[in-house]
């Protein structure tokens, strides 16, 4: 299997987003097959990663800004470089880079996942919005659907059978769950696990 392109444009993306989203697998041939198509994918991550690390820094310019920063990339690289081990071990090389792109793109749909939820509880519980379990209804709601995208994608853009595609989500979580835990046992001991729990109407905040 070699890499083939797909559509291209910013449209067909969008396109393929919302077809994937909603569980649709012709979706994902709204996604080119190449490295251009990864690179495109990760631009606009690289980009947002850089902005909101220089605005960290210069908020609060210290060690734990800086490990905070670099924790967030190794989070859009590290299941990236496992993924393209796993998909080469089980014979899926060629589908990688349509794979990847796809996840990539289809990330963005968590947010707006969690933005729908926040409105219908605003519009049916206002009250309950500004509690800490409106919060974890919200972030639990987004952490399932982000879930559920990334085992449906890896099933459909590797091929893969459901029980590899469960074993890719439980090694990019498992991956990510250990890379955590060495950031907060070296200094400057930063626990992503405060930050992952910063929910709204939580009475105490996270400490680093």
């Amino acid at each position: 299997m070699t890499p083939r392109s797909g559509p291209t444009g910013f449209g067909n993306i969008l396109r393929g987003m919302l077809l994937l989203g909603r569980g649709r697998v012709a979706g994902l041939a709204y996604f080119g097959n190449t490295r251009d198509a990864v690179l495109t994918a990760l631009a606009p991550r690289i980009a947002l990663w850089l902005v909101g690390g220089l605005l960290t820094m210069l908020h609060a310019p210290d060690a734990t800004s800086v490990t905070r920063w670099l924790f967030s990339l190794c989070m859009i690289l590290l299941p990236a470089v496992l993924t393209h081990a796993l998909a080469q071990r089980w014979q899926r090389g060629g589908l990688w880079y349509r794979y990847i792109a796809a996840a990539w793109w289809t990330d963005w749909l968590s947010p707006f996942v969690m933005l729908a939820v926040a409105l219908l509880i605003a519009l049916g519980s206002p009250a309950l919005l500004e509690t800490f379990y409106g919060g974890l209804i919200i972030n639990g709601v987004g952490f399932a659907y982000s879930l559920w995208m990334t085992w449906f994608i890896a099933r459909i853009g590797l091929g893969l059978g459901g029980g590899r595609a469960m074993l890719l989500l439980g090694a990019v979580l498992l991956s990510l769950a250990v890379m955590a835990e060495i950031t907060a046992l070296l200094p400057p001991h930063y626990v992503p696990w405060h930050d992952f729990m910063a929910l709204p109407g939580a009475t105490s905040t996270a400490k680093h």
